[in-house]
């Protein structure tokens, strides 16, 4: 990922809050992992922005796949021998 630091900033609250749903609903097991989905409303004129960062497509898709390999890591690890 070229935009990492990007990612990790934004990422972090959303993990954050992720977890504080996980423990508010205990320890459920998912058939399935949760996936996570963002898009991108082009209705409004001007850049999406988070404070000084622009979002655009490339970079959600970025965000998309670091937030799922963060579940995914933490729900499913690998265990390498």
């Amino acid at each position: 990922m070229k935009n990492e630091k990007i990612i990790k900033q934004i990422a972090q609250p959303i993990l954050e809050q992720l977890e504080k749903y996980e423990k508010q609903f205990g320890k459920t097991e998912f058939r399935s992992l949760p996936e996570i989905h963002f898009v991108l409303d082009k209705t409004h004129d001007g850049p999406v922005m988070i404070e000084d960062i622009e979002l655009t497509d490339e970079l959600l898709d970025e965000l998309e796949a670091y937030i799922q390999e963060q579940i995914e890591t933490k729900h499913k690890p690998t265990i390498l021998h």
